[in-house]
C-alpha cells in the first residue's frame, strides 16, 4: 500500500469518523446502524482509509472484528485528532461569543424519576445558551462511564461511583435512596417488618448489581445479578428474588401492590451521585458552560455520605 499519512489533507475526516465508530461499536454490523450507511459503503470507507494510510487497520470477516496492532495506534491517534478538532472549533467560536461543538454526556440508567436529580432543568438551561452544541447521551454502568471519560469518549459522566479512579476528578451532585424489595409471591411479601429476621432475608435468593461490590448492611450472597435497574426490577417482580432498587424507581410498583420494601428503616442506604471529568484535560467552553449549569442547579450534598 503506497501512502503519505503525513498529508492529512488527503485523508477524508468521514473515513476517520467511520473508523472510530466501527471500533467503538465493536464491529461493522453495529456501526452500520449508528452511521446509517450500507455495508458496502462502510467497507469502502475503511478500505480507502487503509489504502491512504498504507496499513491494515483491522481484521474482519468470519473470524469477527479485531484491530491490528497498528490499528490500535491509529485509533488512539484518531481520538486525539477528533478531540483536537472539536476543541479548536469550540475555542475559536468562543472568541466570537458562541458555544459550538460536541458534548458527550454519560450517565447510569433510571435516575430520571429521582426528585434530587435536576438534569432536565440543566439541559433546558444549557440549551438556551448553547444552541449550536450537539449533545449525545450515553447510558452505561459506572465502570464503563469512568473508562470512557479517561479515554476521551465522554466529556463527563454522572453516576454513583463506588471507588476513586486515578485521573478522574469527582464532584458530588445529589443522593439516591436504595431500598431492599421483594415482589408479590415472595415468601417475605406481606410480612410486617418486625416479623422478618436477618436470617429470613439472607435465606431468600438475592439479585445483586453486577458492576459493584456488595457493601449492603447485610452480607448477601448473590444468586443472580444484573447490570441495569430494569433487570433487577424484573427479577424482583418475578417473586423469586429480592434486590436493592432506588426508592423513586420502585415507587410505581409499590403503589400497585407488586413490590414491598423490606425493613426500610434498618436496611436502606444512600448512594452519592457525582459528576466525573478527566483530570488535567483541557475543557472546551462547551463543557465548561455545561458544568457551570450543572453545579448551579444542584446543591452540593455532604461528603459524609459514603460511595455505596
Amino acid at each position: 500500500m503506497a501512502a503519505n499519512p503525513g498529508n492529512l489533507g488527503n485523508i477524508d475526516l468521514k473515513q476517520i469518523q467511520a473508523f472510530l465508530t466501527v471500533v467503538e461499536s465493536g464491529g461493522f454490523a453495529a456501526a452500520q446502524a449508528v452511521l446509517n450507511v450500507s455495508p458496502s459503503r462502510l467497507s469502502t470507507l475503511i478500505s480507502e482509509l487503509e489504502r491512504r494510510l498504507g496499513m491494515r487497520l483491522c481484521q474482519r470477516g468470519r473470524v469477527g472484528f479485531r484491530l491490528t496492532e497498528r490499528g490500535e495506534e491509529v485509533y488512539r491517534a484518531a481520538q486525539r485528532l477528533v478531540t483536537g478538532l472539536d476543541a479548536f472549533r469550540s475555542d475559536v467560536s468562543a472568541l466570537a461569543g458562541r458555544l459550538v461543538g460536541n458534548l458527550a454526556i454519560g450517565m447510569v440508567d433510571n435516575i430520571i424519576s429521582n426528585p434530587a436529580n435536576h438534569l432536565p432543568k440543566v439541559m433546558n438551561r444549557y440549551g438556551e445558551r448553547a444552541r449550536e452544541v450537539h449533545i449525545t447521551m450515553h447510558i452505561d454502568a459506572p465502570q464503563e462511564l469512568e473508562r470512557k471519560v479517561l479515554d476521551g469518549r465522554l466529556d463527563l459522566a454522572i453516576g454513583a461511583f463506588h471507588h476513586t479512579v486515578p485521573g478522574i476528578a469527582y464532584r458530588a451532585l445529589f443522593l439516591e435512596e436504595q431500598v431492599l424489595y421483594c415482589g408479590a409471591g415472595n415468601v417475605l411479601f406481606g410480612r410486617a417488618a418486625e416479623a422478618i429476621s436477618n436470617e429470613d432475608i439472607l435465606a431468600a435468593p438475592y439479585a445483586g448489581r453486577g458492576y459493584m461490590e456488595d457493601r449492603r448492611p447485610l452480607r448477601f450472597s448473590a444468586s443472580a445479578s444484573s447490570y441495569s435497574m430494569e433487570g433487577l426490577a424484573l427479577m424482583v417482580l418475578s417473586g423469586r428474588f429480592i434486590a436493592y432498587l432506588p426508592s423513586h424507581y420502585a415507587a410505581p410498583w409499590v403503589a400497585r401492590g407488586e413490590m414491598q420494601p423490606i425493613r426500610p428503616r434498618r436496611l436502606s442506604y444512600q448512594s452519592l451521585f457525582e459528576v466525573a471529568v478527566k483530570k488535567g484535560a483541557s475543557q472546551t467552553p462547551a463543557l465548561q458552560a455545561f458544568l457551570e449549569d450543572l453545579y448551579a442547579t444542584h446543591a452540593k450534598p455532604s461528603r459524609r455520605h459514603p460511595r455505596v
